[in-house]
Order: C-alpha cells, then structure tokens, then sequence
C-alpha cells in the first residue's frame, strides 16, 4: 500500500469503522506503521488527526524522531497526537504547525515552546495563524507579547482574535483595563460571525447588564450565534420562543432551537428540568 491508501485507511477509522467492526483491530497497527514509515508532513498530520479520533485509544505508539524538543510521555492519544503533529511541523509544514499548537494547549511548557518556535516561520501567513500564535503566548503566561499577534489578526478579519481582544481589554490582561476598547472589540468580533461575541451580546441585551435591555434583540443575536454553531446560544433562543420572552410565544421554534442545541451538545433536557420547564 502507498501513502493514500494509509490516509484513506486512517480516513476510515477516523469514521468509525473499526468501532462498528467494518475494519479489524489490526487495521490500527497497519495505519500507524504505514503512516509512520511514509513519514511526510501529511502522514505525521493524518496520523495524529487518527489518535485524536474515538478509535486513537487502541492505536499502538509509532516510532517518532527520538530527539522530539520536548519530553512529554506518548502514553494517552493525545500525546500521541502532539508528538505526530511535532513531525509535521518540524518539516516545516503549516498546517502541522497549526495542529501542533492548537494540541499543545495541555501539553507541557516545554512543548507549548516548541511548538511557538515552530509556528513562528507561518505567523504572518494569515489571522487564524497569526491568532493561534498570540494564544500560545497566553497560554506561556505573556498576554502583553499576544497583543501584537491578536491586533494583526484582528485586522485581517479574524473573529476568534477580536473576541480574545475583548476579552483581554475586559480584564487588563497583558493590557490596560479599557471597558471602552473592550466594547468596541466584542462588537468587532460579533459583526465577524463570532459566536462567543453574539452570545455575549445576547446575554447583555437580554439582561441589560453592559448593553441597553433589549430581548428582542437579544433573540436576534442568540439566533445569529446558534447559526455560528454555539450551543448554548440555541438552547436560550428555544426557552425564549418558549416561554415568548422578547417574541411572540412559538412553540414550533422553540422545538426547532432546541432540537439544534441538542445537535450541538447542549443537555436540553436537563436544563430544561432545572428551569421548570417542559420540551415543546
């Protein structure tokens, strides 16, 4: 088998098909050779992507590099993801350095370095790579170094890096405490599709805690952030509907956002009992 076929392979594991008994048990020691021995930016990323999926647990560890920059043990998938996705990057590759920074998240200090110093070549490349940069600065305890990388984003229509400026200028992290500037980055970052931002929103409108009280435009803004995929945003859109806070009482959209925040992983249910209320 050539390269493909181990990418498809991992492809169908990724899927689900070892799990259902579609593909053997041995079909994990197969990708992970396979992968491994091809040993290409692609290999390392699709390999690693393989242990972050919900069969990365019967995956055996591959033979990485010995002198990886960061002694984090390979005994859980997700380790074992880092140290694919450290192969990757240390090719050069972008999106193997993407993965291993957004990976390194829970990894070690040592790893969070690495993984800075090999995004570092691809920073500038666009706002998603620029953004990441600046969170590992936080995530290495320097917020005022993750200003400048957040800004550059922020000006390249990255939404995530607008929310994380408001955030920052909220609190004074890494930067004066500025409720004005705050302001202005959460309304950058809502106008940018930004779900946490038109959630936040909402919340401010509904409550009139930070924003004039509103509920239809809270309703509005919950709706926009449920379509950006934020969970909890559908589940208070429903509960409105439901019980006509802000819009005319609708059950049929109420069941619509609720059954959408259920997709999207919220306990509907069970927060639904905590409230007192029945499901439409």
């Amino acid at each position: 088998m050539n390269e493909d076929d181990y990418v498809d392979l991992a492809g169908r594991i990724n899927r689900g098909d070892m799990a259902i008994g579609i593909l053997p048990l041995s079909a994990a020691p197969e990708v992970v050779e396979g992968l491994s021995r091809s040993g290409s930016a692609r290999a390392w990323r699709e390999l690693g992507r393989c242990y972050l999926g919900a069969s990365g647990d019967v995956l055996p560890p591959a033979p990485w590099s010995p002198d990886l920059p960061f002694p984090d043990p390979a005994d859980h998938p997700h380790d074992r993801a880092l140290r694919c996705f450290a192969e990757a990057a240390t090719l050069g590759d972008h999106e193997g350095a993407l993965l291993f920074a957004r990976c390194a998240r829970e990894a070690s200090v040592a790893a969070k370095e690495a993984a800075l110093a090999r995004l570092r070549p691809h920073a500038r490349t666009d706002g998603a790579t620029a953004y990441q940069f600046g969170l590992l600065e936080q995530w290495l305890d320097r917020p005022g170094s993750a200003v400048e990388h957040h800004l550059w984003a922020a000006a390249r229509n990255d939404g995530d890096a607008a929310f994380e400026l408001y955030v920052l200028f909220a609190t004074g992290t890494g930067v004066e405490r500025d409720d004005a500037e705050a302001a202005r980055w959460l309304q950058r970052a809502a106008d940018l599709g930004q779900d946490r931002a038109l959630y936040n929103l909402g919340a401010a409108h509904a409550t009139g805690n930070g924003a004039p009280l509103d509920p239809a435009l809270a309703v509005r803004y919950y709706e926009r952030a449920a379509e950006a995929g934020n969970a909890r945003a559908a589940a208070t859109a429903g509960v409105m509907y439901l019980m006509g806070e802000g819009v005319d009482e609708d059950r049929s959209r109420a069941a619509h956002w609720l059954d959408e925040a259920e997709d999207l992983g919220h306990p509907v249910d069970e927060w639904l009992a905590q409230l007192g209320l029945s499901r439409p």
